[in-house]
């Protein structure tokens, strides 16, 4: 049983609000999503579009999670169909949330262009629209 590998569930804080969340020891992730990124959580963030680096100093281990119910889901499950055996812990990691990253989903953007447009315009600054193709 020591073979187990502990995935922690819990309910925090990540993003906005009280939110689903699942982390996992960095060297279990890398060795399922691969590395890349500045702490190896880049496997984790290009499938998931983020993720969440836990770790309390610099030699103590590290964790690698995302938050959303669905996307926790998913985390876990290609964990145990990579075959690794899980054990589900309902707490946080024993480490301190050092970051979080997303990206940009698709279509955001002129969202933001937008908003921007409304804010010249009421400001009463001249506008120069570009069209991007």
């Amino acid at each position: 049983m020591s073979d187990e590998i502990p995935i922690y569930l819990f309910r925090g804080s990540l993003r906005s609000g009280n939110t689903v969340a699942s982390a996992a020891p960095l060297e279990v992730v890398v060795s399922v999503y691969g590395g890349g990124g500045l702490f190896g959580e880049g496997g984790v963030k290009s499938a998931f579009g983020g993720a969440a680096f836990f770790r309390n100093k610099e030699g103590s281990p590290s964790y690698v999670g995302v938050w959303s119910a669905r996307k926790a889901s998913r985390f876990r499950q290609t964990l145990r169909l990579a075959g690794v055996r899980v054990k589900i812990v309902y707490a946080p990691p024993p480490a301190r949330l050092m970051f979080w990253s997303t990206q940009t989903r698709r279509g955001t953007m002129r969202k933001y262009q937008r908003r921007e447009r409304v804010r010249q315009l009421r400001s009463g600054r001249e506008l120069v629209i570009r069209r991007q193709c």
